[in-house]
Formats: structure tokens, C-alpha cells, sequence
């Protein structure tokens, strides 16, 4: 027992009884049994975060600078949280946070930026490598738009990409090349029915094309919310789907029903109603939506 870390507080039962015993690392009473122990099962689940209280993961939270705003989830799930250093909504997990400490989606953008800073020779290479032609100075951080002419379909893109997209794996110019979503950039949640499939889906974006592209498959917009930084947005949405996910509701539609991607977050009107979905979606950002539901 001691070899597992557990000081036994009563005599011992038996191999298969169990055995009250406080663990020395964190001072939890739990009742184990030595047969358990001797086979690798002796570890201490509060240690590892699996037994833990509400209030003791919001405990360790609140000293990684994370503020939680919703009930602790489990250790190994996303949990919705305010980071108190730069203000933005993240879904760090309290096993995550717990072995590595502050977890936070924008400060880490800003220290992987640090690390990425170039001189104007290397960021204009890094440009041409992607056939944009820069048309005005370096602006100094690889966070910051570049205003660019595309060399391939001659787009001038105002405001143009950052460095940081432009030497991972965007690409540059959104007219030759398909583009993902930026968390620094400014974006949306948004909330559509399909009346056809009787189903609802949420989901994030950077552009107008991109609800665009459901419209023309018969969805409807129902609600949307914006926010200065996609960052933001993701979080509730991943958010909502553990909510919704978590309540046994499946998705609604295959891959292959939706053209352009997204099924993943979608769930049938008779497991769940869209109304019911805005309402959660309302407590979680604090507001109504920037665009309404149709009266």
C-alpha cells in the first residue's frame, strides 16, 4: 500500500475487503483494496483529477489565471473558461491546465508570434514563396495584415494576410486558395435550421461566404452572434456541442448530405428545439444575438 502512496487507517481486512487508506500525496481518504492494489490499480484518482469536486478543479483553474463559466465537466473534457490575462473565452481541460499550467488559446498566439518575428527580408521571401507581392512596408509583427497584390490571379487583398497564416498552412490568397478560419480575425457563431431535414446546426466563421454556402442548400440563418476574434466564438461552439453531445443527442447528418462540410455539429429539431439551443447559447456569450430571429 505504501509503495502506491496510500497510509492505511485501520487494520488489515483481507486481500478483497476494502481497506480505508489516506493518500500521502494529496490527503484523500478513499476505501481501496489490497487485491486491486497488487494488480496496478492503486493510483490515486483525485492525483489524477478523475475524482475531484467542483469547486477543487475551479480552485486550481482560478491559480492558472482561468476563470470557469460553466460546471466542471470531467478532467479530460473541454472546459469553457475566461483567460484572466487577456480577457478571451477558451476550452482548456482541467488535466491539461493541471500538468502544464496556464492554457490559453491568444497568449499563446502572441508567444508563438514572438517566435515567428522575421526581418523585412525573410517576411517579403516568405511572401513570394506564396506568390504575393507586398505593396506597401513590412509592417513589423507577423500578426498584422500585409496589404498584397495575389501574382496569380492579380487580387489586391486590403487588408491583406499575416505572416503568421502565410508561413503555416492558409495560404494566401482566399480567391486562388481555399481558406481556414483565423482566430485573430474578427468572426461569428452562428445558429441555422433546414426545414427539409428538420434538423439545426451552429457553427463559426470568418467570412460571409461561408453562411453563404449553407443558404444555398436550403438552410436558413435562425441567429448570430459576432465577436472582435474568431478565437472567442470557437470556444462557445465547441461548448455548445459538448452540451449537446453530452446530453446523448446525436448529429443529425452525414457527411456526405452537407456539400460544404459542417455535419458534425448539427442535431435533429426532435432531439433538441433550435429555441432551446439559442437560449444556451444566450446564457453562455451573455447577450442576445447580433441578428435576431425572423418574427
Amino acid at each position: 500500500m505504501l509503495d502506491w502512496g496510500w497510509d492505511a487507517l485501520e487494520d488489515y481486512p483481507g486481500a478483497g475487503k476494502q481497506w480505508a487508506a489516506r493518500c500521502v500525496h494529496c490527503g484523500v481518504i478513499k476505501p481501496k483494496k489490497l487485491a486491486h492494489v497488487q494488480r496496478g490499480r492503486g493510483g490515486c484518482t483525485s492525483c489524477a483529477g478523475r475524482d475531484i469536486t467542483d469547486e477543487a478543479a475551479r480552485q486550481l483553474m482560478a491559480k492558472a489565471d482561468l476563470q470557469p463559466l460553466v460546471d466542471y465537466p470531467g478532467s479530460l473534457q473541454p472546459w469553457l473558461c475566461r483567460c484572466l490575462r487577456c480577457g478571451h473565452i477558451g476550452t482548456p481541460t482541467y488535466a491539461k491546465v493541471r500538468t502544464r499550467g496556464h492554457q490559453c488559446w491568444s497568449c499563446r498566439s502572441e508567444k508563438i508570434a514572438d517566435a515567428l518575428r522575421l526581418d523585412e527580408e525573410q517576411a517579403i521571401a516568405s511572401m513570394l514563396e506564396k506568390a504575393l507581392d507586398p505593396l506597401v512596408a513590412y509592417p513589423g509583427s507577423t500578426e498584422l495584415p500585409w496589404k498584397a497584390r495575389c501574382m496569380t490571379c492579380e487580387t489586391v487583398l486590403d487588408p491583406g494576410p499575416t505572416l503568421h497564416n502565410i508561413r503555416g498552412t492558409q495560404g494566401g490568397c482566399p480567391t486562388c486558395a481555399e481558406r481556414g478560419i483565423n482566430p485573430a480575425k474578427p468572426g461569428y457563431l452562428y445558429l441555422v435550421v433546414h426545414h427539409t431535414y428538420q434538423a439545426l446546426k451552429w457553427g463559426i466563421a470568418n467570412t460571409e461566404q461561408r453562411l453563404s454556402q449553407h443558404l444555398s442548400q436550403g438552410w436558413e440563418l435562425h441567429a448570430r452572434w459576432d465577436f472582435d476574434l474568431t478565437g472567442d466564438a470557437w470556444a462557445f461552439e465547441r461548448q455548445v456541442k459538448a452540451w449537446v453531445r453530452g446530453q446523448g443527442i446525436p448529429r443529425a447528418l452525414k457527411a456526405d448530405e452537407m456539400k460544404y462540410r459542417g455535419h458534425t455539429e448539427t442535431a435533429f429539431l426532435s432531439d433538441i428545439s433550435l429555441q432551446l439551443v439559442q437560449k444556451y447559447i444566450e446564457s453562455l456569450i451573455g447577450r442576445s444575438p447580433d441578428v435576431p430571429p425572423k418574427a
